[in-house]
C-alpha cells in the first residue's frame, strides 16, 4: 500500500512562522517531491483563540477525507534525511516521536520513561484516532492540560486505550529526542549521524528561547555545512 498510498504532510504555522516554514519546505524538497509527499500550510483563519493548540486533530481531520494518511511537521524543523519510513508500515493508528529527554513532562503516571511523544511530528491513518482526539480538544478538559493537544495525544496513545501506536524512531531519530546528542553528530555518507542512528529530522523545540534555531552552536562544523545545503 506504501506506493499507491495518497499522503501529504502539513504545517500549522502562521505568518511569524514564514521563515521557519520556508526552511521546512526548502529541506523536505531535497528528499521528497511536492507530487510524492505535498506539504501544505494553515494559518488560522477561525475566530478560535485556541486554533494553534488544537489545529493537529482540526486539520487531520479534513485532510484524512481526502488522504489515506497525514503527516503533521512543526515549522521549526529542518528535514535531513527521506521519510519512507514513515508510510511503510500499514498496521497502525498514529505514528510519533519522543519527546526531549532532558525536559521532563509529568503526566498522569504517562512518565518520560515510559515514553511521552513530542508534537513536532506526527503520522496519522486513522480516522477513528482523529476523531477521539479532535472530541477531546473541545471538551471540557482541554483547558485542564498544560500541553493541551499534547497532552491529550499522549494520554490517547497510553495503556488507557487500544489505539495501534507506532513508536518512529527504534532504528532513527525523527524529532526532539536527538537533541542531547547534537553536538556529537557526524556526518557519514552525506547523512547526520549518532552512534549509527540517523538524525532524519532536527526539530528545535523549546518555544521561543534565546537562539532557538540557531543551528551554528549546536553541531559541528561539517553537520552544519550539510545543514546550510539542506535550507539553500
Amino acid at each position: 500500500m506504501g506506493s499507491t498510498m495518497k499522503k501529504v504532510a502539513f504545517c500549522p504555522a502562521d505568518n511569524n512562522h514564514l521563515e521557519e516554514f520556508k526552511k521546512l519546505e526548502t529541506s523536505l524538497r531535497k528528499f521528497h517531491t511536492p507530487e510524492e509527499l505535498p506539504l501544505l500550510r494553515f494559518d488560522n483563519t477561525t475566530s478560535d483563540p485556541h486554533f494553534f493548540y488544537r489545529a493537529t486533530p482540526i486539520l487531520a481531520r479534513e485532510l484524512l477525507k481526502e488522504y489515506d494518511l497525514v503527516i503533521k511537521l512543526d515549522s521549526d524543523q529542518i528535514i535531513c534525511g527521506e521519510l519512507s519510513y514513515l508510510w511503510q508500515e500499514d498496521d497502525f493508528d498514529v505514528g510519533v516521536v519522543m519527546n526531549d529527554p532532558s525536559y521532563p513532562i509529568p503526566l498522569w503516571d504517562i512518565t518520560p520513561e515510559s515514553k511521552y511523544y513530542n508534537m513536532g511530528l506526527v503520522v496519522l491513518k486513522s480516522k477513528d484516532f482523529v476523531e477521539h482526539w479532535y472530541r477531546l480538544c473541545f471538551s471540557r478538559h482541554f483547558l485542564n492540560y498544560q500541553f493541551r493537544e499534547q497532552d491529550l495525544l499522549n494520554i490517547l496513545c497510553s495503556d488507557y486505550h487500544n489505539y495501534k501506536v507506532k513508536w518512529l524512531e527504534e532504528k532513527d531519530f525523527y524529532g526532539e529526542q536527538a537533541k542531547p546528542y547534537w553536538a556529537k553528530a557526524k556526518l557519514v555518507d552525506n547523512k547526520i549521524v549518532v552512534d549509527g542512528h540517523e538524525i532524519k529530522v532536527i526539530h528545535f523545540g523549546g518555544g521561543n528561547i534565546p537562539n532557538k534555531g540557531n543551528f551554528r552552536i549546536r553541531f559541528q562544523p561539517e553537520v552544519i555545512r550539510r545543514i546550510e545545503e539542506l535550507i539553500k
